[in-house]
């Protein structure tokens, strides 16, 4: 039987200042939407870098284990629906193709065999998965999945804004190159079209020198040139 969840606790998620504050408040209203079990997973996409991934799992932590030992992430059907897709998917024994059948099974043995998987993507270059999961049927009724869908959904919108705030700053800290200051104003004046010679001029420094922090800007984006290493600096808000 569900429910859905109030207004309070829907502001209560949006208004979470930590990792652990938000799984604690999807759980209550994933709780109320008669779901046993949750998972928030977001992935973040940038122009020549690798895309990064973080899960916030509200699973079973044996289930959260045997996942990981098995690598059932690459042959998981809700993991590629929603990278590629942005409906939500009901979950079915007909979307386990064979080779993806131990995965099934082991879900289920879990309690975790039946559910819901809601992606949320955005113009920024992130895309969100909020999963639900029991272990007994959705019921068919059309009201009652309609229902079940519908809050799921608004739940998985406020966990991807609140995941965006909070998470993905993190992601991308990994992959600050910490750029000296020479080396950002170097950065921003090439941004804008300027040779390495009008660089200099500009900073009050040798051709020689503007050419040396460029390289080095070059060096630590782990990219070939220094027009990728531009677009690699806009892609991380280093370049207005």
């Amino acid at each position: 039987m569900s429910s859905t969840p109030s207004l309070e606790d829907v502001a209560a998620i949006m208004a979470a200042d930590s990792e652990q504050s938000l799984l604690d408040r999807v759980r209550k209203s994933a709780t109320a939407l008669g779901f046993d079990h949750f998972m928030l997973g977001i992935e973040v996409s940038r122009p020549l870098l690798k895309p990064m991934q973080h899960v916030s799992s509200g699973y079973p932590l044996a289930w959260r284990r045997i996942y990981a030992e098995k690598e059932y992430a690459w042959k998981d059907p809700t993991v590629s629906h929603c990278k590629t897709q942005a409906t939500p998917l009901l979950w079915s024994e007909a979307m386990y193709p064979a080779q993806s059948r131990d995965l099934w099974e082991d879900a289920r043995a879990h309690g975790i065999g039946f559910g819901m998987s809601i992606p949320v993507h955005d113009f920024a270059g992130s895309k969100s998965m909020f999963s639900l999961a029991r272990d007994q049927p959705i019921e068919q009724d059309t009201r009652v999945l309609e229902h079940v869908r519908a809050c799921a959904q608004v739940l998985a919108s406020c966990a991807h804004f609140v995941m965006n705030r909070l998470i993905v700053p993190g992601l991308l800290s990994k992959v600050d190159p910490k750029l000296t200051a020479r080396e950002r104003e170097c950065l921003a004046w090439t941004a804008k079209g300027k040779t390495a010679a009008e660089v200099g001029m500009i900073l009050q420094i040798s051709e020689a020198t503007a050419v040396f922090h460029l390289n080095n800007m070059v060096r630590k984006f782990n990219v070939a040139n220094k027009t990728q290493a531009i677009a690699v600096g806009v892609a991380m808000g280093l370049v207005n």
